[in-house]
């Protein structure tokens, strides 16, 4: 028997163990990568193993995170997975419940960076991953706590990842049984399974041994993609530098300087309708280094560099609309959005705070025959609107300038020295007459 096959025996006769061991539920994070799919993979097997009785001896929960930004490439790969998944649950009548965990619309990333102007994330403000990650996970988490007064979490980490992760795994202090406490859940433990196994034994497995919902050559093809070496195969060489250590993140993710296994997808002939993907993100990058396209205050009123301008998130929506329309005419995007209609109607709800009482968020969706359902009693109805644009014609006023003007004294509502309004109003009006855009 080889090193490897030893290595899962072992693994696989632990979680038949622990798995008897008591009644506490077990949630598998899943994200579709590779060392998440062994351990599932191996859950699975070993519950196959196991009588019917055993089988639904207690609850197995998947847990899956759908950020709302994922490439669209590896959400359609997650999505197939996950229906495989579920149709082989029902078909083999296991005691596992398969959740997809999606953050509050009001903490969405779009909701966030274009509703309130967050900047695009860096290392600094890495405002993303608490939000989109961590806090929808940590929910579910608690209540099935709650509801169980203890569960085990298995994940897929393993020390040969990098050496912060080996680090990260040696300062854990694990219980009698190799149990780990959850640094946030109380009851909650963590137990990491295939820890000690090496990329190639990772890659290994998964070659030799097809899941039982379906093969691996889809993920082995994304991980081959990502890594940027046209001829480099998983299955044949693990070891090598690149392959199957791809990392594929949300598309917009401005906290790497590069987003690499997006530009390796790019080399791909069949990928490259991705580019205008890249290259929103790359504009969301320069843009939050661009001091011109901020506010020159925070939403606390502390002078400082402060959230996009209202203008450069209209400007922001519009493409991004714009490529949604794009992605759709090439038959890319089936029918997911890259924003949803309930994230529209939220950014509204925040441009509504910043002075927008034309409804541009919906109006901008409207102009892409996106029909959201939005109503709000503070924004300027359709009689009104019509009215206010009467008025400018008659004593031909742009009714663009209004709409700025009107924001522009919106902006001051909460401050003590309004004296510069009067100035800024002033220059509203002259860039106007002068035909330069104004930016609010």
């Amino acid at each position: 028997m080889s090193t490897l096959d030893n290595k899962i025996q072992s693994v696989k006769s632990r979680l038949k163990k622990e798995f008897l061991a008591d009644t506490r539920p077990w949630v598998v994070t899943f994200s579709g990568g590779k060392d998440s799919t062994t351990v599932l993979q191996l859950v699975i097997e070993m519950l196959l193993d196991l009588n019917e009785e055993q089988k639904k001896y207690k609850k197995i929960y998947i847990v899956t995170s759908d950020t709302g930004v994922e490439m669209p490439i590896i959400e359609d790969y997650t999505t197939d997975k996950l229906s495989q998944l579920q149709g082989f649950i029902k078909n083999s009548d296991l005691n596992i419940s398969v959740n997809l965990l999606k953050p509050k619309v009001t903490e969405s990333f779009w909701t966030l960076l274009l509703g309130k102007g967050y900047p695009s994330p860096n290392q600094t403000f890495r405002w993303c991953t608490d939000r989109m990650k961590i806090k929808p996970a940590t929910n579910f988490l608690k209540s099935l706590t709650e509801k169980n007064e203890s569960i085990l979490m298995l994940l897929g980490v393993r020390s040969d990842e990098s050496q912060a992760r080996a680090e990260s795994i040696a300062k854990r202090d694990e219980n009698h049984r190799g149990f780990s406490k959850h640094g946030e859940i109380p009851n909650a433990f963590v137990f990491s399974p295939v820890k000690d196994w090496t990329n190639a034994d990772v890659w290994t497995y998964l070659s030799k041994n097809p899941a039982p919902w379906g093969i691996h050559n889809d993920m082995m093809k994304l991980y081959d993609k990502g890594s940027g070496e046209a001829d480099c195969n998983i299955a044949l060489n693990p070891e090598a530098a690149s392959c199957g250590k791809t990392r594929f993140g949300c598309w917009v993710c401005t906290v790497v300087s590069k987003d690499k296994s997006m530009a390796n997808m790019l080399r791909n002939k069949e990928d490259k309708w991705m580019l205008p993907l890249n290259n929103f993100r790359n504009k969301l990058e320069e843009y939050r280094y661009d001091h011109s396209k901020r506010q020159p205050r925070r939403r606390n009123g502390q002078k400082s560099v402060g959230p996009f301008l209202l203008s450069v998130r209209k400007e922001l929506l519009k493409e991004l609309l714009s490529i949604e329309q794009e992605l759709i005419a090439l038959g890319k995007m089936g029918s997911k959005k890259l924003i949803s209609d309930e994230e529209i109607a939220q950014i509204q709800k925040e441009w509504l705070h910043d002075g927008d009482f034309f409804e541009t968020a919906i109006t901008l969706a409207q102009s892409v025959d996106r029909l959201i359902d939005y109503e709000s009693v503070k924004s300027f109805d359709e009689t009104e609107r019509t009215y206010i644009d009467s008025i400018c014609q008659e004593n031909k006023i742009p009714t663009k300038l209004i709409e700025d003007l009107m924001q522009k004294e919106h902006s001051y509502r909460h401050q003590i020295k309004r004296t510069k309004i009067f100035t800024e109003m002033e220059n509203l009006v002259e860039n106007f007459a002068n035909g330069i855009v104004n930016e609010i």
